[in-house]
């Protein structure tokens, strides 16, 4: 039987050596998963309260995948091309028919691709094409993506520094997550050689540190943008349908674009881009050539099992049981984790959870520590101080309170 290690091995042989994380001890490679259980080549069993970076709303083999592996077993013909700037499968439109039904009445239009930064990069070109400018303000702490068109907008330096030479860095201005309006205000007048196409936000920093803004921030956002006659954009990759328990942020804040991705594939590669009717139709008609396309675009079964995990999200109620689940675990972490030395915040929104330590890197030895406990979480933060705990939307209580408990133990010990 082969070993978690020799296995890393093999992969090291074929694999660019930035791409995968190799622990010094206890090192993992999944064989099989169900639900919020995962288990590695040597048979441990795992608690996973990472959910894929929250890809996995349903967790892993879900309802959802088996529904369309069934469909497609029980004799009907799968088409398994997207060719959806020409001919477009059924399942990518009733996809998007579904996702819209979903979203605020203000969301018209839609344009989909694979991956979280790729719908960001959609929803710059929209911006751009809309209010025919390129200056762009981002803040401390944002990840949208590492695809190079978006690149700049992603605040690690580590991630842009080797490629700084390619960047727009001129165009793009950086401020404090949750910088008051005076810093945009100042920020826009800065952009007048490019003017200002779009103020661009996720509703809580994921990979940041869970980091939440002020309250009534991003509506001051809004308002700000327009006032410029610019865009308001949400990254709403990690926090859409359901993580921080509401389907969309833009329900609240009057924003002009929004961005999905993770949990709306339910762990296959498609996110989205939906905008206000009069924005996306800033996109000219298509002559029979896509200006923007790709060859897996609305891929017909990534869209198939979105579609069920979409229906699934909203028939089960997902949403608001996160909120009410996290809620009750964000009490029981700070009521466990409130006198610990190292502990300076339990925070975040719904299923979508940090516990910050003062000391760098120490969210990052929890994550090794805890793994051969059995259980999966992931450190955040720019110095790896954050714990970040993100399940599968309907994670069972019982699997997920002994998954805190043993937290709890592993910090407290």
């Amino acid at each position: 039987m082969a070993t978690n290690v020799d296995l890393l091995k093999r992969l090291k042989l074929v694999e660019c050596r930035d791409s995968t994380y190799w622990p010094k001890e206890n090192p993992l490679v999944f064989q099989k998963a169900k639900g919020s259980l995962a288990w590695d080549v040597e048979g441990r069993e795992y608690i996973d309260l990472c959910a894929g970076f929250g890809a996995l709303p349903l967790g892993h083999a879900s309802e959802a995948l088996q529904a369309v592996t069934n469909d497609f077993q029980s004799g009907r013909p799968m088409v398994d091309h997207a060719m959806g700037d020409v001919y477009p499968s059924e399942e990518k439109i009733l996809f998007l028919e579904t996702l819209k039904t979903m979203l605020p009445p203000a969301y018209a239009l839609g344009a989909l691709a694979l991956s979280g930064g790729q719908a960001v990069e959609i929803a710059l070109k929209t911006a751009m094409l809309k209010t025919k400018r390129s200056g762009v303000i981002v803040f401390d702490g944002a990840y949208h993506g590492l695809d190079l068109g978006v690149l700049a907008l992603t605040a690690r330096e580590d991630f842009r520094a080797p490629f700084a030479s390619w960047l727009p860095e001129t165009n793009v201005i950086r401020l404090p997550f949750g910088a008051g309006m005076d810093a945009v205000n100042l920020a826009i007048q800065k952009l007048k050689p490019f003017g200002l196409a779009a103020i661009i936000a996720e509703p809580i920093q994921g990979r940041a540190g869970i980091n939440t803004p002020p309250v009534g921030w991003l509506e001051s956002l809004a308002s700000v943008a327009h006032e410029h006659q610019g865009l308001l954009i949400l990254d709403e990759i990690f926090t859409g349908f359901g993580r921080i328990g509401t389907i969309s942020t833009a329900s609240t804040v009057d924003a002009d674009i929004s961005c999905f991705g993770k949990a709306i594939g339910g762990g296959f590669p498609i996110s989205a881009c939906f905008a206000k009717q009069d924005v996306m139709s800033a996109w000219p008609e298509s002559p029979g050539e896509a200006l923007h396309t790709g060859t897996f675009f609305g891929h017909p079964f990534s869209a198939a099992v979105g579609r069920r995990t979409l229906q699934k999200i909203q028939s089960d109620g997902l949403p608001q049981r996160a909120k009410t689940l996290g809620n009750k675990v964000k009490n029981q972490l700070s009521n466990a984790l409130g006198g610990h030395p190292l502990v300076t915040d339990v925070r975040g929104d719904g299923l979508f959870i940090g516990i910050e330590f003062s000391k760098p890197g120490f969210a990052a030895k929890i994550m090794d520590d805890i793994r051969p406990k059995g259980v999966i979480v992931l450190p955040s933060g720019n110095t790896g101080s954050v714990l970040s705990i993100t399940p599968a939307l309907n994670i069972s209580e019982e699997l997920f309170d002994e998954a805190i408990h043993r937290i709890i133990r592993c910090i407290t010990k």
